[in-house]
């Protein structure tokens, strides 16, 4: 029951951001607030990366059990503010206490499930974990159907299954006392939390990502809030670094971290580049639903299927083959880095008329994602010190979140470049046609057209007053959008490759791969 708990705090940790990847613009078009549509996904992603080192040092230190309750409570708590909020600002708080949730249940879950069983083992356990999200695969589908009478269904479901996992894991979850806590009274607990690198760490990532997500966006990026909070973050994560090497006793990320060099860097490269390749398919398909391929909100959720299914199977499939060729993790690692590079470059090849052609490239393309994104915190718990495997997993989140951060910020920001580069010949004009006179008015459109089905908002628009000039602003879209969205597939295609030759660099795991155990229940 231990590990069914452990499954259902994981599930609860990865439904959260499919849910809302595929509500986002729902939601930020209900709360009015489509400049800061992006922030409802990066607030999550920076949060997630600024919790997670800190809570695996407290992991390692106190145990896990405490610390995943304290996750779950979290989401309940974010379920909460999200289901209930009206405007932007409560929203992104909600996506913060989310993503502080998510970061503790992520790592937790992987941490305490790897530790308790061999080595070898790992990555068909990491498989049984993932199998658990199996009923909430289809929370597209789920997620759009809610969208047509509510969204905020959404947190009322997930805030009773984090309810659920709490009361499993509180009953039945008991791992033994911490070895690097054994002996240590409380106080000499807390004096080996690194609290200095803890905040140097958390103040960090949150200026340089958020000043890296204004840039193009809210701000101009040669403005001083871009630059500003870039550098500042910039600079005090190099202070982190130098106060983690020079500065601590206990640092947040010992150098033991790194004992096997070679397959560490590999790893953290895997890690990163399937961060941002996690991304122009997963949050710009909704996208390219709606506005390309006139997409209804049940459409939307059935052609939304294949993201949870497809990352979760390839999940499964990658984690259980490294258990049965455990000598073989790169080849394996290799060939799903050149399966997702495959399929999301050829997502640029679709046919913007015929949906058909999409459907072979993206599920290549999401089982390579889901057959790398999550087997890299498994190797990243196999190269780690036993006493030190929450740090590990943290670490991987953490890159995995910067990772998905940068390619947010990105591929947004190319994405609005191309749309403003075509809007005037492809859109404008027809909007024009149809009655509409100003500049906000146009662009509010053209917003309203990412959020979902036209024929759902068109009452907003006194101008579309007849369904000929509904179907008229459609087909405007449709051919903005249409030239907008190959560009972020192919650069993707840099990111794989990358990921492909970091592949090579993984082979010296090979001699981590044994029966040894790191906790005995």
């Amino acid at each position: 029951m231990a590990m069914v708990g452990l499954s259902m705090a994981f599930v609860a940790a990865e439904v959260v951001p499919l849910f809302l990847i595929t509500l986002f613009t729902v939601i930020a078009y209900d709360l009015n607030a489509g400049s800061y549509v992006i922030w409802i996904i990066v607030s999550q992603f920076i949060a997630i990366a600024a919790v997670a080192p800190f809570v695996g040092t407290i992991a390692d230190l106190i145990g896990r059990r405490s610390v995943v309750l304290v996750g779950l409570s979290c989401t309940v708590v974010a379920m909460i503010i999200i289901g209930t909020v009206h405007n932007i600002s409560g929203m992104i708080a909600g996506q913060v206490m989310a993503g502080v949730g998510i970061g503790i249940q992520l790592l937790t879950t992987v941490a305490a499930a790897t530790e308790l069983v061999p080595t070898n083992k790992r990555g068909s356990t990491i498989g049984y974990i993932v199998c658990g999200f199996t009923p909430f695969a289809a929370a597209s589908l789920y997620g759009q159907y809610l969208a047509s009478h509510s969204w905020r269904w959404v947190s009322v479901l997930v805030g009773i299954w984090a309810v659920l996992a709490f009361i499993v894991l509180a009953i039945f979850y008991h791992p033994p006392p911490r070895v690097n806590s054994e002996g240590l009274s409380k106080r000499e607990i807390v004096k080996r939390i690194d609290f200095v690198g803890s905040f140097l760490s958390l103040a960090g990532i949150i200026l340089f990502l958020t000043g890296l997500n204004w840039g193009g966006q809210s701000y101009p990026w040669k403005s001083g809030h871009v630059i500003g909070t870039m550098i500042a973050g910039g600079v005090t994560i190099i202070i982190f670094f130098l106060w983690e090497k020079f500065g601590t006793k206990y640092p947040m990320f010992p150098m033991a971290l790194a004992r096997s060099p070679r397959p560490f860097i590999a790893v953290s490269i895997l890690a990163l580049t399937s961060g941002i390749n996690y991304i122009p398919l997963v949050v710009f398909w909704v996208i390219q639903l709606y506005t390309v391929y006139y997409a209804s909100f049940y459409q939307a959720g059935v052609y939304l299927l294949p993201i949870g299914f497809c990352i979760a199977g390839g999940a499964v499939i990658s984690a259980v083959l490294m258990s049965i060729f455990s000598k073989r993790i790169p080849l394996i690692l290799m060939v799903f880095c050149i399966i997702q590079t495959a399929g999301l470059g050829s997502m640029a090849a679709i046919d913007p008329e015929n949906i058909k052609t999409a459907w072979a490239p993206m599920v290549l393309g999401l089982i390579g994602v889901g057959g790398v994104l999550l087997p890299c915190q498994v190797i990243y718990s196999i190269i780690t010190p036993d006493e030190l495997l929450g740090t590990g997993v943290a670490l991987s989140i953490v890159i995995r979140m910067i990772g998905q951060v940068v390619g947010v910020s990105m591929f947004y920001n190319i994405f609005l470049h191309h749309v403003h580069e075509n809007a005037v010949k492809y859109f404008a004009i027809p909007a024009i046609q149809v009655g509409f006179t100003s500049v906000e008015g146009i662009t509010q459109l053209a917003t309203t057209l990412t959020a979902g089905p036209l024929t759902s908002y068109a009452h907003y628009f006194p101008e579309l007053d007849s369904p000929e000039k509904i179907h008229t602003i459609v087909v405007a879209g449709h051919e903005l959008f249409k030239r907008c969205f190959p560009i972020l597939y192919l650069i993707s295609i840099a990111f794989g490759g990358a990921a492909i030759i970091s592949s090579f660099f993984l082979s010296d795991i090979n001699k981590f791969m044994n029966d040894h155990v790191a906790v005995l229940m």
